[in-house]
C-alpha cells in the first residue's frame, strides 16, 4: 500500500520570519555593543569578523548593518566602509532641542490620562535604576523611563518621531553618562530623583506641572553635553 505521507517543505513565509528574527538579533546584539562603548564611535565594523563572532553568515549581518544605518547609529564611507557614527557638537544641539520640542508635549497628554499599568512600568523602572552600580546600567533604563512616558501619551505623530530619535537619543544619553563615569552615583542618584518628581506630578494628573518639569529635567542635562573638545 501506498503511503500518502509527504514531507513538508518549510512554508517560504516561515523562511522569512526565520530570516528577519536572526537578521533582528544580529541587529539588537551591535546596537547594544556600541550603546555599551564596546564599538568605540568612529570604530570600523567589519562584516565578516562580527559574522564570525556571531557565529552567523554575512547576509544578517549586512542587513542589520543597513538598518543600524537608517537609525543613525552607523554610516557608510564611500568605500563602503562602515563605523560606528561619531556625533558632533551640532548633532547634540539637535537631539537636545528635538527633545526639548517632544517629550515635554508628550508628557502632557500623558498626564492627562495616565494608566495604573504605565505608573506601574515607571515604578520598575526606578526600582532598576536605584541597583545599577555604572552609567552604563543607568542609560538604558533612563531612556526607557521616558519611552514609557511617550508611548503613554497615546498620541500617533508624537510617539512616532520620539521611536525615530531613540536610537540616537541612546547614544547621546551614554555619551553624556560615560563622560561621566567616575561620578555614576551621582548620575544614578540625580536620575531617579528627578524620575520621582515626575511619577508623582503623572499621578496626581498635574499636565501643566509636567510640562516645566519635563522641560527643566531635560534642560539640567544640557550642561552635561559632551563637546568634540572633551577628551
Amino acid at each position: 500500500m501506498q503511503s500518502n505521507h509527504r514531507t513538508t517543505e518549510p512554508a517560504p513565509m516561515a523562511e522569512k520570519l526565520k530570516r528577519q528574527t536572526l537578521t533582528q538579533g544580529v541587529e539588537d546584539r551591535i546596537r547594544n555593543e556600541i550603546i555599551q562603548g564596546i564599538h568605540k564611535p568612529g570604530a570600523l565594523l567589519t562584516g565578516p569578523v562580527l559574522a564570525e563572532n556571531m557565529g552567523v553568515s554575512r547576509s544578517p549581518v549586512r542587513e542589520a548593518l543597513m538598518a543600524l544605518e537608517r537609525d543613525g547609529m552607523v554610516e557608510f564611507d564611500d568605500r563602503g566602509r562602515t563605523r560606528v557614527c561619531t556625533m558632533t557638537d551640532i548633532d547634540y544641539e539637535d537631539l537636545y532641542t528635538l527633545r526639548l520640542a517632544i517629550e515635554p508635549v508628550a508628557a502632557t497628554h500623558t498626564a492627562l490620562h495616565i494608566t495604573d499599568e504605565a505608573l506601574t512600568a515607571l515604578e520598575a523602572n526606578i526600582a532598576a535604576t536605584e541597583k545599577t552600580k555604572t552609567v552604563a546600567e543607568v542609560s538604558p533604563l533612563d531612556i526607557e523611563f521616558h519611552t514609557i512616558i511617550v508611548n503613554a501619551s497615546c498620541r500617533p505623530r508624537l510617539i512616532a518621531f520620539w521611536r525615530s530619535l531613540r536610537p540616537q537619543l541612546e547614544l547621546w544619553l551614554t555619551t553624556l553618562h560615560r563622560k561621566h563615569e567616575y561620578s555614576s552615583g551621582i548620575v544614578r542618584d540625580l536620575t531617579v530623583k528627578d524620575h520621582l518628581e515626575i511619577i508623582d506630578n503623572l499621578r496626581l494628573g498635574q499636565s501643566k506641572v509636567i510640562y516645566t518639569t519635563i522641560k527643566e529635567h531635560i534642560e539640567g542635562w544640557y550642561k552635561w553635553l559632551p563637546t568634540t573638545n572633551d577628551d
